[in-house]
């Protein structure tokens, strides 16, 4: 049983540049001021940056014009050189599934001929019909430097809708770009496709309830529409700024009507929700009648029966404590149970297992940074060990908690910026064992050897040292083992900047894949059934989740396999594409 805490955070980019540029021992404004002046990709030396920053304008005029499906001669032109050639955008070799109201096309240019490139763009993006509306976006994810001009890597998202029908499509394209004379813009030579898929519906398959469910005052709930931008600066500074939004959510029963109710951990200052659900379907507010409107800053929020009475306990995340308020089977809860790590470093997710089988359910606590987000930094950025502790408290009944830490295994590689931990019984033994995701650094897989663990992460090929912020545990091809998902960073900026060969250009060959990892996106790890695992993120097409928190396995369409819902989003600046 995992943590429903949605939201576990990531230290600034600030803190990854100045440990990848090895910048730790310098005075921290000077370096701030220096990375500042180097913000304008135009305004150094790194040649690759300055190509995609061209290459993205004249991507952006494409997609203008593709949004339409309509172009002149004059605007291919000042895109696409004379005899630019192409694959076909879609693929010369395609399948297709079909899923109940989806299709699915995927498609690859394998031993492909190419043709005019304008021909291939108006195959793929026609007119657009009456009352259609499409999106095409442009990520540029990779570039190299040519004799001629630059070749990149693009990721394409398209996006259209029409009454009674909605597609996308997304595809990797190879293009190669010939510089103009003085300063004309770069043009496309050549499109190659890599990867090709689409979707197709017949409608939308989700829909925003967000106000019919919470109405225009619901008790005061309305707020938490305003987001965390509208409260920072507004309340209570103490604990993490509002801004960040690293406070989770959980679901559960809270007052034993059969139906899920929503828990709202807000940021120090605000008070937290308690959502109880209606049977037409919306939700009021009860948190300050049930006793749990708490205004401390919440992280980690989860809903469990703790003391087997047959209802719903609540844990909180609060700083250096974590508090069970216990549920007296109404949906109103006391006889709050406070335990406090012995460092002042706060607690951001929980989740809970029976780990030693005695029939109760025991606590596992993560943390994240010493002293404050942004303050505490990690050493060395990509294998990080200075962060604090996190925690085990076993459940010892009559509301007793004991940290076992040390004495079960736990204390080793503990020290790692964890955001979450992950209970599954992964190597079918019949006890439940432990995937930890840490931020900077390798993750965790203790294996619980009957109440006794050990780290097996390396041996079992699951570290995955890629900026771990969430977990998710699924048999996702039905083959009777559990598989692992990791939620991690994907960033274009990081995709094409770490893999120039001038990057980290003094570090050992292995030290640079290994930060080169932090922005290659999630990790889908298949379990062979020997207790190792196989890494088959890049061939099941699951690596792109954005700047993903965590993540879930459900079967949304219930065709029998588990589908992927994958968290993400972050604070950005101007430059948001390089998210």
């Amino acid at each position: 049983m995992t943590s429903n805490a949605s939201a576990i955070p990531l230290l600034p980019l600030l803190c990854a540049a100045l440990f990848c540029a090895g910048a730790a021992a310098q005075d921290p404004e000077a370096v701030v001021e220096s990375l500042v002046g180097m913000a304008d990709p135009l305004a150094d030396d790194w040649a690759t940056e300055s190509d995609q920053v061209h290459c993205k304008r004249q991507l952006g005029r494409l997609a203008g014009w593709l949004e339409s499906g309509r172009w002149t001669e004059d605007d291919v032109r000042s895109v696409l050189m004379q005899r630019a050639r192409s694959t076909p955008l879609r693929g010369s070799k395609t399948g297709s599934t079909e899923v109940g109201r989806m299709k699915a096309v995927h498609g690859e240019a394998t031993g492909a001929k190419t043709g005019p490139a304008d021909a291939a763009l108006h195959a793929l993006f026609p007119p657009t019909a009456a009352g259609e509306e499409r999106s095409v976006r442009f990520k540029i994810v990779g570039v190299e430097s040519g004799d001629r001009g630059p070749n990149t890597r693009v990721r394409v998202e398209v996006g259209a809708s029409r009454v009674g029908a909605v597609s996308q499509q997304v595809a990797l394209w190879s293009v190669a770009w010939e510089r103009g004379e003085g300063a004309r813009p770069p043009r496309i030579a050549s499109i190659r496709l890599e990867r090709f898929e689409g979707l197709a519906a017949d409608g939308f398959l989700f829909s925003d309830s967000t106000a019919s469910v919470l109405g225009p005052s619901a008790d005061g709930a309305s707020d938490l529409a305003l987001g965390g931008e509208h409260w920072y600066g507004r309340i209570d500074a103490l604990g993490e700024p509002n801004l960040m939004g690293h406070n989770g959510i959980a679901l559960g029963d809270a007052n034993g009507d059969g139906l899920d109710d929503v828990y709202v951990a807000a940021g120090t200052g605000l008070p937290n929700r308690l959502l109880l659900r209606g049977t037409d379907g919306t939700v009021r507010d009860v948190a300050a009648a049930a006793g749990v409107a708490w205004l401390d800053d919440t992280k980690g929020a989860l809903f469990a029966d703790m003391d087997n009475d047959g209802d719903q306990d609540l844990l909180l995340a609060m700083g250096p404590t974590i508090v069970l308020c216990k549920n007296d089977g109404q949906g109103k809860f006391g006889g709050f149970v406070g335990m406090r790590a012995p460092t002042p470093a706060a607690f951001y997710s929980i989740s809970v297992a029976d780990y030693d089988l005695d029939g109760d359910l025991d606590i596992y606590g993560t943390r994240y940074v010493k002293l404050a987000y942004g303050v505490s930094v990690p050493l060395p950025f990509h294998d990080a060990n200075n962060g604090p502790t996190n925690h085990l408290l076993r459940n010892e009944g009559d509301d007793r908690y004991r940290d076992v830490t040390r004495e079960v295994g736990l204390g080793v590689n503990n020290e790692r910026f964890s955001l979450a931990g992950a209970w599954a019984d992964y190597d079918a033994d019949g006890d439940p064992d432990l995937y930890v995701a840490n931020d900077f650094g390798r993750n965790n897989l203790y294996r619980n050897d009957a109440g006794t663990f050990v780290d097996v992460a390396a041996e079992a090929g699951v570290e995955d040292q890629a900026a771990g912020m969430g977990a998710a545990w699924s048999d996702y091809d039905l083959d009777g083992d559990l598989d692992l998902y990791v939620s991690n960073m994907y960033s274009a900026a990081g995709s094409r900047v770490a893999y120039q060969s001038r990057f980290q250009a003094e570090a050992p060959g292995e030290e640079r894949r290994e930060i080169q990892a932090f922005a290659l996106g999630n990790t889908l790890l298949r379990n062979r059934g020997d207790g190792t695992f196989e890494d088959v993120s890049a061939t099941a097409g699951v690596r792109m989740g954005r700047w993903a928190w965590g993540s879930r396995f459900t079967d949304f369409n219930n065709d029998g396999y588990d589908d992927l819902v994958v968290q993400n989003g972050f604070l950005t600046g101007a430059l948001e594409d390089d998210l």
